[in-house]
């Protein structure tokens, strides 16, 4: 009897002891693996939520530089447009990254003087320099001039008096630098009407 007895004893304390174990939840060695599996899902996430940022980022000063860029051409464009005149850039500045034109809203209105200007240590491209800025972070500035029969005037040509009169279209092109992301504008106007 004493034999039959312990001899449940012991069978019955594994049954008990799988009927705790059950009970009980994980193991610690479950619990490590589970921390570990988790930790490199969160590595995983974190990972991709920080390119997913870094993009954003990028994508956002790519837009930003372009937009800057092409509301500068555009408001150049629009002053080429009322031009009824060129004129010479003031002394001092270069009519390669200057450019000078006269409008008269009204015949019997005065004439009023635009001037586009580009300060390369602000990086700001000046519209009646220097009151209003057009654009910042412009990291280069053009202007280029055509006589009617396409020929690109340059430097020896801004010498010779008049040769505002000379030409028939301009070019500008503006480069604007955000975070590293470069976005570029450019756009010719042909000048008609009053300017000549």
């Amino acid at each position: 009897m004493w034999g039959d007895h312990l001899g449940a004893t012991r069978a019955d304390s594994r049954v008990h002891r799988v009927e705790v174990r059950s009970l009980a939840g994980v193991t610690l060695v479950e619990l490590l693996v589970a921390a570990c599996v988790s930790t490199l899902a969160l590595a995983g996430a974190w990972a991709w939520l920080w390119s997913a940022g870094v993009t954003a980022g990028d994508t956002a000063a790519r837009a930003q530089a372009a937009t800057v860029a092409a509301f500068a051409v555009r408001s150049i464009a629009n002053d080429l447009g009322l031009a009824t005149a060129l004129s010479c850039p003031p002394a001092g500045m270069s009519p390669d990254s200057a450019l000078c034109v006269e409008h008269r809203h009204a015949a019997s209105a005065a004439v009023e003087t635009v001037l586009v200007a580009w300060d390369p240590a602000r990086r700001v491209l000046w519209r009646k320099a220097p009151g209003t800025y057009l654009a910042d972070h412009v990291e280069r500035f053009t202007v280029e001039y055509f006589r009617a029969d396409g020929r690109l005037l340059g430097p020896v040509d801004f010498t010779e008096a008049g040769w505002p009169q000379t030409v028939a279209r301009v070019s500008v092109t503006v480069s604007v630098t955000v975070d590293g992301r470069t976005a570029l504008a450019s756009r010719a106007v042909t000048l008609i009407g009053g300017a000549t």
